[in-house]
């Protein structure tokens, strides 16, 4: 297939025109640098944009059906490609976690230039069932649409949390880690489970999460989903049907499982602190001294050659 770069602010109105040709999402209100970059390393042969479309003579990527790419926060963007085969495995795996029907009613609000949105905007196409999109800045037009359930990052579910709506199944936070308070505060407000779940542009989004059904760990991702895992001195390593290679990966986090299996990530290993010869993981410092004293607010664990705190 060629590659396709849909860069407008409503890429689900396009999707359908693309069944043959391999699709990256990019976000129109990128710097010019960094739109730039994307499209340097994207070898695209069609592009479209809210004034038009663009083609060149770009490479040929057979089997390939989305080309997903990382943000780019801790360096360069990596690249990966996914077959049809592997989306329809992620996107199964999302159906079948959270027992999704054509009866549902879906709001994205997760932009479909981030794999987050983009796995579940597919699930729901898969599905059938009835969707919206909104923008943040329209976040608050929500319960209008009487969603069925909300998948978001912990942010965007800080302001679901003032809203009221009458038809919710379920809430999932995924794509950064979930403050205990929040995860207490909307399961008091709402009354459903509230779902913490783990994903990676690697392996299109999703990867872990708690159960539907069952018990919901706050402070966990929960179980491998579509996937399988283990733990290599702390460093979580993945691979599944889904994954962009068919070979183990270091997902780059450091985690630890519990006695029912569970799943916790303490931190990233590029923040691992080396003092003497031993490894001390801040963030889970960080969180065990917030959890343990009551009246500690804030605090931050540093150090090159001994251990320091500021709070």
């Amino acid at each position: 297939m060629k590659r396709a770069v849909v860069c407008v602010t409503d890429p689900w109105n396009y999707y359908d025109q693309l069944s043959d040709w391999s699709i990256m999402t990019v976000n129109p209100d990128n710097s010019s640098s960094r739109q730039q970059y994307l499209l340097e390393n994207s070898d695209w042969s069609m592009m479209i944009t809210q004034d038009g479309i663009k083609y060149r003579d770009g490479g040929d990527y057979p089997n390939e059906r989305i080309l997903a790419y990382t943000s780019g926060t801790t360096g360069d963007s990596k690249f990966y490609s996914f077959s049809q085969a592997q989306v329809n495995h992620c996107v199964n795996a999302i159906v079948q976690s959270y027992e999704l029907t054509a009866n549902d009613r879906y709001v994205g609000v997760m932009p479909l230039w981030h794999a987050h949105g983009q796995a579940f905007y597919w699930a729901t196409r898969q599905i059938g069932c009835e969707t919206h999109f909104l923008s943040v800045a329209n976040l608050r037009n929500m319960p209008s649409y009487s969603p069925t359930f909300i998948t978001a990052v912990p942010d965007i579910l800080k302001t679901v949390g003032q809203l009221a709506f009458d038809s919710l199944r379920f809430i999932r936070s995924a794509s950064s880690a979930m403050p205990g308070r929040l995860f207490q505060d909307l399961r008091d407000r709402f009354q459903v489970p509230i779902i913490e779940a783990f994903g990676m542009t690697e392996a299109y989004s999703h990867c872990f999460t708690n159960p539907l059904r069952g018990e919901q760990r706050m402070g966990t991702v929960g179980l491998p989903s579509g996937i399988e895992a283990r733990i290599d001195n702390q460093h979580l390593m993945i691979r599944g049907a889904g994954v962009w290679t068919n070979n183990w990966i270091d997902t780059g986090d450091l985690a630890e499982q519990d006695d029912h299996g569970y799943y916790r990530i303490l931190g990233r290993s590029v923040d691992q602190l080396n003092i003497k010869g031993k490894k001390f993981n801040p963030i889970s410092l960080e969180s065990q001294l917030l959890k343990n004293i009551v009246t500690l607010k804030e605090c931050v664990i540093f150090g090159d050659h001994e251990l320091n705190c500021l709070y």
